[in-house]
C-alpha cells in the first residue's frame, strides 16, 4: 500500500475543541493520599472521615469547572502526593484578577487559598497543599 504525502499540511498547538481551553493543575497534598480517596470511618469519626482528595476537588470545584482528574501519581518526587486535573476555561485560561475579591493573584494560587481552608482530613492537613498550574 502506497503512503500519500499530504501537502501544507499543518498541526496547530494547543487546539481546544468548541472554544474551550482545557487549563492544567497539580494538586500537591503534604502525606500520601494514594489509599485516601473514600470516606475512612474506621480510623476516623465525622467529618474528618472524609477523603482529603473528594474534600480538596470540592473546594476547586467552587471555582471552575473539573473537567478531568488524573490518578495521584504513582512515581517520581509527587508519588502518592500528587494529582493532576484540569478545569474548564471558557475563552482562554484563568489568567491574574482579584478571585478573591481583594488580591491580585493568579488562579493557582487562589485555588491554592480554597484548598487550604479545607481543614484536616484522615490525617491530612489541607492547609500544607499547595495548586500549581503546568503545561500538558
Amino acid at each position: 500500500m502506497a503512503t500519500l504525502d499530504k501537502k501544507n499540511e499543518t498541526v496547530v498547538a494547543p487546539f481546544f475543541k468548541n472554544g474551550v481551553t482545557l487549563q492544567y493543575f497539580n494538586v500537591s497534598f503534604e502525606s500520601t493520599v494514594a489509599s485516601k480517596l473514600d470516606t475512612d470511618y474506621s480510623g476516623y469519626s465525622g467529618s474528618n472521615a472524609r477523603s482529603p482528595v473528594a474534600v480538596a476537588l470540592e473546594a476547586i470545584a467552587q471555582a471552575c469547572s473539573i473537567e478531568v482528574i488524573g490518578t495521584v501519581q504513582n512515581n517520581g518526587t509527587g508519588a502518592g502526593r500528587d494529582l493532576r486535573i484540569a478545569v474548564a476555561a471558557l475563552g482562554g485560561a484563568f489568567g491574574t484578577d482579584t478571585w478573591d475579591g481583594s488580591n491580585s493573584e493568579d488562579f493557582a494560587t487562589y485555588l491554592t487559598s480554597l484548598v487550604t481552608a479545607a481543614g484536616t482530613r484522615q490525617g491530612v492537613n489541607l492547609a500544607n497543599s499547595t495548586v500549581t498550574s503546568y503545561t500538558f
